[in-house]
């Protein structure tokens, strides 16, 4: 029995003798971290049989982590690489996670494994972005024998052969049946992009294409640069400036001073004050010529124009399901989304409308005597502060404000074309000149009103002079400004309008159409041209005190809202087939037009007497300060939606309601980032400049005229 018992002994240790041996054998074909072992074969992997019937055996040789297959693979292909320290971490990694290293295992499950959902326009595999970065907070030297290996993510692009998006928000047609998904993968920080892009398509036996702007090795970094330092140091000062000027307001209001009647010093030292500037922000406007209706229109006018940007972003960013916006395209209703551009025209009408009504009151006041030099000036200093302080962020620290697998290529982009052509922003020239390094897509607006501010004086002196020859020199503008996006359109067979497919505004700087065209000042003036002549049919009317009659005025209602409609929702045809180039042009030339015929009754209605009722809505309280603060919002909705865009670790599913809520959120924190911009500086300098031109110029004012309203003071341009 004792005898038994010991040959069974002996024969298990036999046993587990030949498994030791033949483990010991199957390890020493991997490379460890120490060292390369280039004669070993590593075309050992154990057939499919023989792992369904040796379980054991098989998490013996390749752990419980990798299939055969993926081990063959990933130890194929990190013999391609051409950097020697990205081939030892590759190895590394592999040892790691065939014996369930947790650093190397939480690398290998934090990169993209397979893929799901392209025929739906998945087409972001994104991984585990957080996952793979965070291991470099914990890498210790002792862990890997002696060598630290730090993890980098890579957001790879990966031509998938067999797979086709059905639905897409894009006028391309495919040709053959293949989509380009972007895929991410957790590597060696040792490996450069070649090399990954080698590993990679080796690895996924795909064709591969890694840039190093796709890249990133940390997110937790800041390192400030000289020009950080002075920018944090100038909104330093102004945010010394205005907490010092609010003890002085409160130390005012402590001693109860007389605030009616105060010296240009004081007015001077609350310039700053927050008190102040928020009083001024929420105080109702003084309803002078009949313009407080304007606050109104320009607070809506706002809203749909965020709400416009904010769907554009989240639509041409990673997405869920983009059916469902190539599907909305196609749909009449949603047109007030797709074609929200031409609430911009409504903000170059007005500038044109109110430049043009407060000039002709300050020249019949002055007789014709205004230094428009001085109105060039002012309008400089009034806008250009606050937009230095937006244009500084966007060069120095927005791009350590957040993280994300596409944020380095989108940020980091933004931030060196802002580098690059600040400059040409400041001069209002970047429409024109260096529109390939196109610094905040939306900075277009104020160079197309800056260049029309200098032609606008021109026009209203001629009205002055002659009330008749001024308005015809305005018709005729009016039809050159409708013939040159014809001709232009026709001639370059150019889209009608810019369409909003995903593809074509996910960067709108190399959008052809977009730079080529839609920003320039020549194929927009033409809501400004009617702009001024609004104004100066409003200011004739309110001269003389004229009323159009009921049935007219029933005429023009309709009329405007026929022509109104035609307008925005007549671009859904440009969606729904294709089209000749007579029908581009006829709609490029004529829907600003007929958009600006409606929006100038509309003004001409609430301002005139003409529609009561819309007039109270319209002036109602709640839109004042919302309407001042138009012009900081416009300035600071670009950060918020590519931030918004760029942080982004998973795409969006959208439906109405979540593209609703992600919108009003946007809108949200678009007027929040305003207020501080407002308070900060555009309200401050806005006070000095006002106390500077009153110093240097005092007109005389005939005995009971009212000054300027401050709706003038207001308007977005």
């Amino acid at each position: 029995m004792h005898t038994n018992m010991r040959k069974i002994c002996i024969a298990v240790v036999v046993v587990l003798l030949c498994i030791a041996v033949k483990y010991s054998q199957a390890n020493s074909s991997i490379r460890t971290s120490s060292g390369l072992d280039t004669n070993q074969n590593h075309n050992s992997a154990i057939p499919d049989d023989d792992e369904n019937s040796r379980p054991d055996s098989f998490a013996l040789k390749y752990g419980r982590i990798l299939r055969s297959d993926e081990f063959e693979r990933f130890d194929k292909s990190l013999q391609l690489v051409q950097g020697e320290r990205c081939m030892l971490d590759l190895n590394a990694t592999l040892w790691g996670v065939v014996h369930e290293e947790q650093w190397a295992v939480a690398m290998y499950d934090a990169s993209a494994k397979g893929i799901s959902g392209v025929e739906n326009g998945l087409v972001y595999q994104f991984g585990h972005y957080d996952q793979c970065l965070d291991l470099n907070k914990h890498v210790e030297a002792d862990e890997l024998n002696g060598i630290s290996i730090r993890s980098k993510y890579c957001l790879a692009e990966v031509k998938l052969d067999g797979l086709q998006i059905q639905k897409m928000g894009s006028r391309k047609i495919r040709s053959g049946n293949s989509t380009i998904i972007h895929w991410g993968a957790c590597i060696p920080a040792s490996c450069n992009a070649k090399d990954v892009g080698i590993f990679l398509e080796s690895f996924l036996q795909k064709s591969v294409n890694v840039d190093e702007n796709m890249c990133q090795i940390g997110k937790h970094e800041i390192i400030a640069t000289k020009e950080m330092i002075i920018y944090a140091s100038v909104v330093l000062f102004f945010v010394t400036l205005a907490m010092l000027s609010t003890f002085y307001h409160i130390y005012q209001l402590y001693v109860n001073r007389n605030e009616h009647k105060r010296p240009r010093i004081d007015t001077a030292l609350k310039a700053f004050s927050i008190i102040e500037n928020l009083k001024k922000l929420g105080q109702s406007s003084k309803d002078q010529m009949g313009l407080n209706a304007i606050n109104g229109i320009k607070a809506l006018a706002m809203i749909f124009i965020l709400g416009g940007h904010a769907l554009s972003f989240i639509y041409s960013g990673p997405v869920y399901n983009s059916g469902f916006m190539a599907e909305n395209l196609l749909q009449v209703q949603n047109a007030v989304l797709t074609n929200s551009l031409l609430f911009v025209d409504i903000f170059l009408f007005l500038s044109g409308f109110l430049f043009c009504k407060i000039l002709l009151i300050e020249l019949e006041r002055r007789r014709g005597n205004v230094n428009v030099a001085i109105l060039y000036v002012g309008r400089y200093i009034r806008l250009t502060p606050s937009y230095m302080a937006v244009l500084g962020f966007y060069m120095t620290w927005f791009s350590t404000m957040g993280n994300g697998p596409i944020w380095q290529s989108t940020i980091g982009l933004e931030q060196e074309r802002c580098q690059q052509s600040w400059w040409l922003n400041i001069l209002y020239i970047n429409n024109y000149v260096g529109t390939d390094n196109l610094c905040m897509f939306q900075s277009w607006y104020l160079s197309v009103d800056t260049q029309l501010f200098f032609f606008a004086p021109i026009a209203i002196l001629f009205l002055h002079k002659s009330r008749r020859f001024g308005f015809q020199f305005l018709l005729i503008v009016l039809a050159v400004t409708v013939a040159i996006p014809f001709t232009i359109t026709y001639v370059n067979k150019l889209d009608p309008t810019l369409m909003v497919y995903a593809d074509e505004v996910q960067d709108f700087a190399s959008n052809k159409f977009y730079t080529g065209s839609y920003i320039k000042t020549h194929m927009r003036a033409t809501d400004y041209v009617i702009g001024i002549l609004a104004g100066f049919i409003v200011h004739l009317m309110q001269e003389k005190n004229t009323k159009i009659p009921k049935l007219y005025t029933k005429i023009l209602w309709v009329a405007s809202i026929v022509v109104g409609t035609l307008s925005m929702f007549s671009i859904t045809r440009f969606y729904t087939s294709p089209f000749t180039v007579l029908e581009s042009s006829l709609y490029a030339a004529f829907h600003k037009v007929g958009w600006g015929l409606c929006i100038g009754w509309l003004v001409i209605a609430v301002t005139t007497g003409h529609a009561v009722y819309l007039q109270k809505f319209l002036a109602c309280r709640v839109f004042a300060p919302i309407s001042r603060l138009t012009y900081c919002a416009y300035l600071c909705n670009g950060i918020v939606e590519l931030y918004h865009a760029s942080d982004i670790r998973f795409p969006h599913y959208l439906s109405r309601v979540d593209m609703f809520h992600k919108a009003t959120m946007h809108s949200l924190d678009t007027f929040a980032l305003a207020l501080i911009v407002c308070l900060l500086f555009e309200s401050p300098i806005h006070a000095l400049e006002r106390i500077l031109f009153k110093t240097f110029s005092k007109p005389s004012q005939p005995k009971g005229s009212s000054s300027t309203p401050s709706t003038s003071e207001e308007q977005i341009a």
